[in-house]
């Protein structure tokens, strides 16, 4: 055709990567900020994450024609151009350790006990590689098939669980004296988490995307549909399990799973089931490895040299994901940290970019 992707694709590409850590850095961290107004916590989340969506989407319509790193050349200059390219290519790396890091946590406790991780790693890290090399249409091609698959899941398992939902187990609600304070704390990591991550698709130019002018409101309810699945998740954890035992498990929705059963099977459905998770890693690390890809590429390095540069950034992506540490060791670091050292720079980084281009804008009319 046109050499463009679908905006649809790219709308659920997004609700992929919006899901993509939530598994391995949310899930029992917000249970553990929020406590039983987690719910609430999550829905104040949603709407305080259209913030971030919403100058991803300024961000993204300026310039059109270009991507990030070629675009902070545009609207800085080619020095500070290059110091926030840098700046953003680290970025890309910490979001693949994390993506990757889960991926294998995930796969080696669940499926491949006592598998090396850097065996999984690199079994993730070819994978993304050769799927983002061969570019955006590849990359919204697999991202289409992965949703229609999640979907079905998704649809399975509510079916399955809907009969073990008790309402009792989620109240009562706003009983401790620091109520307030736990669902706003829950509220700023959960948008944290989840609609920071739209800022990762600003590697992907606008113009490259069919009907551009549909494009910021496909966007934004593919945001609210990913924000809000992961709230109904929470919903069935809590509700069939309950605040305090689920703050027992590191992985509650696969304990929850494991009520889906057939009469008279032993097959282990919640195996099946849970795999849907992998989808959501595998999309944020595609991105990810996309974005250094892009990034290194706005060098103009020979392209050999990119290559292998390319390889080796993501390389160091894997193994940043293996220092984190043990689990419940990493668990508390990311509760800890996550906001003020990751999340926030990151948020303010994006913030100049968006200042930038809205003076761009207003020195166009004069």
């Amino acid at each position: 055709m046109n050499n463009k992707v679908s905006n649809i694709q790219i709308g659920m590409f997004l609700f992929l990567i919006i899901s993509g850590i939530y598994l391995s850095v949310s899930d029992v961290i917000l249970l553990r900020k929020s406590g039983n107004e987690v719910l609430i916590a999550m829905l104040l989340g949603t709407f305080i994450g259209l913030i971030p969506v919403l100058m991803y989407l300024k961000i993204n319509s300026t310039m059109p024609n270009l991507n990030i790193f070629n675009k902070n050349n545009k609207l800085f200059g080619k020095i500070i151009g290059n110091i926030i390219n840098i700046l953003l290519i680290f970025i890309y790396m910490i979001f693949l350790a994390m993506s990757s890091r889960a991926v294998v946590i995930f796969v080696t406790s669940k499926y491949l006990q006592n598998t090396n991780y850097f065996l999984i790693g690199a079994l993730v890290l070819v994978t993304s590689l050769i799927i983002c090399f061969k570019g955006t249409k590849t990359i919204a091609r697999i991202s289409q098939m992965s949703f229609t698959i999640v979907i079905i899941l998704v649809v399975i398992i509510e079916l399955f669980l809907i009969k073990y939902v008790e309402i009792g187990n989620i109240l009562p609600m706003f009983t401790g004296d620091n109520y307030i304070k736990d669902i706003i704390d829950g509220a700023i990591y959960h948008a944290s988490t989840c609609s920071m991550l739209t800022f990762l698709l600003l590697v992907i130019k606008k113009d490259k995307v069919n009907k551009p002018k549909k494009y910021n409101k496909t966007i934004i309810i593919f945001y609210l549909l990913g924000s809000l699945s992961l709230t109904l998740v929470m919903f069935f954890v809590v509700s069939c399990f309950g605040y305090e035992m689920a703050t027992l498990f590191r992985y509650p929705e696969y304990i929850l799973l494991k009520k889906i059963g057939l009469a008279n099977s032993e097959l282990h459905l919640e195996n099946l089931l849970a795999f849907r998770w992998i989808f959501y890693m595998i999309s944020l690390a595609n991105i990810s490895i996309y974005g250094i890809i892009k990034g290194v590429k706005s060098f103009s390095i020979k392209n050999k040299l990119t290559n292998v540069i390319i390889i080796i950034l993501s390389i160091i992506g894997i193994i940043m994901g293996k220092t984190a540490g043990a689990i419940p060791h990493s668990i508390n670091v990311v509760k800890n940290y996550f906001v003020p050292r990751i999340a926030l720079p990151i948020f303010i980084l994006f913030l100049i970019i968006f200042i930038r281009c809205l003076f761009i804008k207003k020195e166009s009319k004069k």
